[in-house]
């Protein structure tokens, strides 16, 4: 009998929220093997007391100032070993089950590279106030709307490798670009039509807040991969539907 599917999470974490400690036991409450990466750029001490009473034993802990988010998901990653990777934020959890979901479907076809599946939105308290409603089977349309949501999403870790990883100079959209990158070089995707995590939609996270920088890297993805028309509209789609608080995507 084969060893079980190996996962390993990357935390970055540039300041404290209250959903972290959900977040955290979200991961212990999954089924191993997991290992997780903490990088605490926060310097918040709540942070690390948050990480001792998780019950996790941690593979790779770091506390102090960092390159971005994307540097410190590339670090997580960089030092641990496992089939597959993902990332959370510090208001992100795994839905009960998600691992052995992924696992599932990865016993079924053993040559996907890329499992995702749904996302359900949540409160400060954990309630359940929406559902991601922009996911979709891969296809070209990837090329101009993310259609894939980074909390729910499981990468082989040796065609993450293949194409490069994360790139560390975006802050916005370097999960779309790791995502396109992937289905450019013929990785297999699957959408599993569960709900794989939960995430907070509210004041203060990066889906909530449009701004010159969110709206440029947008913009110079899609044109690079789709055209400058594709790039225009994508562009005013995001800014028209983060102003007005329709459901942004992740």
């Amino acid at each position: 009998m084969s060893d079980p599917l190996s996962f390993a999470v990357a935390i970055p974490v540039g300041g404290w929220h209250d959903l972290l400690p959900r977040s955290l036991a979200s991961l212990a409450a999954q089924t191993p093997p997991l290992r997780v990466a903490l990088m605490d750029a926060s310097g918040d001490p709540r942070v690390a007391e948050a990480a001792e009473a998780s019950g996790l034993d941690f593979a790779y802990m770091r506390t102090g100032p960092d390159a971005g988010q994307s540097s410190a998901i590339a670090e997580g990653w960089d030092q641990t070993e496992s089939d597959f990777v993902f990332w959370l934020n510090a208001d992100d959890c795994l839905a009960p089950g998600a691992l052995d979901c992924v696992r599932q479907a990865v016993e079924t076809q053993p040559e996907l590279d890329v499992v995702y599946g749904h996302t359900d939105f949540i409160d400060l308290s954990g309630e359940v106030i929406d559902r991601h409603d922009q996911v979709e089977a891969v296809s070209l349309l990837l090329l101009r709307s993310n259609i894939i949501s980074q909390p729910s999403c499981f990468v082989r870790r040796s065609a993450m490798a293949a194409v490069g990883g994360v790139d560390p100079s975006l802050h916005y959209v370097m999960d779309w670009d790791l995502w396109i990158r992937l289905y450019l070089a013929g990785a297999k995707f699957v959408l599993v039509h569960e709900t794989l995590s939960l995430v907070y939609m509210g004041e203060g996270t990066k889906t909530h807040q449009v701004s010159l920088a969110r709206l440029r890297e947008v913009f110079q993805l899609v044109h690079k991969n789709a055209g400058a028309w594709a790039a225009m509209k994508s562009t005013g789609s995001l800014a028209a539907e983060t102003l007005f608080r329709r459901r942004p995507t992740l």
